[in-house]
């Protein structure tokens, strides 16, 4: 189910979401901006998001992810230091979405908030679903991109749980935009994700945070940050999404 956001309280635009909701947990899509140096941003304690009715009136906590861009010219070369971190959010009740504010990035100009989770149901009992891990099976032109063997998704029919480990890239593709097959990703998934990890220089509080795209059964990503292949900071793909399938 598609819908759009009734308002909010920080100055953000109205807010397209897809879900999937059943009476004990729902998933959420969602990517946003929004501006630290609005007053309504400036005066609200906790981001709070207005819905049309939920299926569930309050959740567990979940997590969603915040990234800032931060890109430096120097000596003709561009370096991409964007990052971020995760945020805590939790339905409130049927019509609001609540996340953390994290005033932390602020100085660094728009934020960008991607809404990729699963919220259960709080103080609610219900029979457990069960489902099955697969490997990611996944092609790139002469196998220039690889992948962790910890890849792989859990399908149900409305929704998916998709990780990612990044492994490793060949030398020559490194600077070029990605693009890779993912052979049996179940089909109905479009969206932007984050693509976590790599080293930070000049935000060294944080990891690197680039953006990876899905849509039809493939992975395109345009660039990385600059840290992308330090060791020590695995980039990873961690996501919740819905499926356009028919209700």
């Amino acid at each position: 189910m598609n819908f759009n956001s009734t308002g909010n309280n920080f100055g953000a635009g109205q807010i397209a979401f897809k879900s999937h909701q059943e009476e004990n947990f729902v998933v959420l899509n969602a990517k946003f901006t929004y501006n630290p140096e609005s007053p309504e941003y400036q005066a609200a304690d906790v981001l709070e998001i207005y819905v049309p009715d939920l299926s569930i009136d309050r959740s567990a906590i979940a997590g969603v992810f915040l990234r800032f861009r931060d890109v430096r010219d120097s000596y003709g070369y561009t370096w991409d230091n964007s990052g971020g971190t995760v945020l805590k959010s939790w339905v409130k009740d049927k019509n609001t979405l609540c996340i953390e504010k994290l005033t932390n990035f602020d100085e660094k100009g728009e934020i960008t908030i991607y809404v990729l989770a699963l919220y259960t149901m709080l103080a609610r009992g219900g029979n457990p679903i069960k489902g099955t891990q697969t490997r990611l099976q996944t092609t790139s032109e002469n196998n220039y991109l690889r992948w962790g063997y910890d890849s792989f998704f859990v399908e149900f029919e409305h929704w998916v749980f998709l990780h990612m480990m990044y492994s490793g890239c060949t030398y020559a593709y490194r600077d070029s935009a990605w693009e890779c097959s993912l052979d049996n990703l179940p089909s109905g998934i479009t969206a932007d994700v984050p693509f976590c990890g790599g080293g930070n220089q000049y935000n060294p509080s944080v990891d690197g945070m680039s953006e990876a795209h899905i849509e039809n059964g493939v992975l395109t990503c345009q660039t990385r940050t600059a840290g992308f292949d330090d060791t020590g900071h695995d980039p990873f793909i961690f996501a919740f999404l819905v499926r356009d399938v028919e209700e």
